[in-house]
């Protein structure tokens, strides 16, 4: 049986987002103890001289980033399956993406302990567009499917 790319990148979206919403229903405390263990592991790994606080601020912001990054990024692969026109795959994956981060920021206030932050959600947008446009350069924009 032939795996279909497209059901791959479905299927990694799908995988993607259900993480994204497993780690935003985890407590406001147990979320903190991870977050600092891992501050704690970059300190020493690294010798950084940042203030933990600091540092954990950063490593959350980079996780952000991160996720709806590759969010945005596997999206655009299934979309291009989806639609014809390019520039839609571009903006229907960056939308799919960052409202799925706005609502990933509703979904926490909601959360024990956990805050619904307008910053998170423009982190999350902003990895989602530089996760969407990767995609689109590398496999979108150069495919001969679509009329642009």
């Amino acid at each position: 049986m032939k795996i279909k790319a497209r059901h791959v990148w479905i299927s990694l979206s799908l995988m993607i987002a259900l993480a994204i919403f497993i780690s935003s229903s985890i407590e406001g405390a147990a979320s903190a103890i991870g977050s600092m263990a891992i501050v704690d592991w970059i300190r020493q790994l690294f010798d950084i001289d940042i203030g933990r606080h600091t540092l954990n601020i950063y490593v959350r912001n980079l996780a952000h980033f991160l996720v709806f990054f590759l969010l945005g990024f596997c999206l655009t692969c299934a979309m291009k399956y989806v639609f014809k026109h390019k520039r839609l795959v571009f903006w229907i994956s960056w939308g799919i993406a960052t409202a799925y981060g706005v609502l990933d920021e509703i979904h926490q206030y909601f959360v024990p302990g956990r805050i619904f932050l307008i910053s998170d959600m423009v982190i999350n947008a902003i990895g989602a567009f530089f996760g969407v446009t990767l995609a689109y350069l590398l496999f979108v924009r150069k495919s001969k499917k679509g009329r642009g």
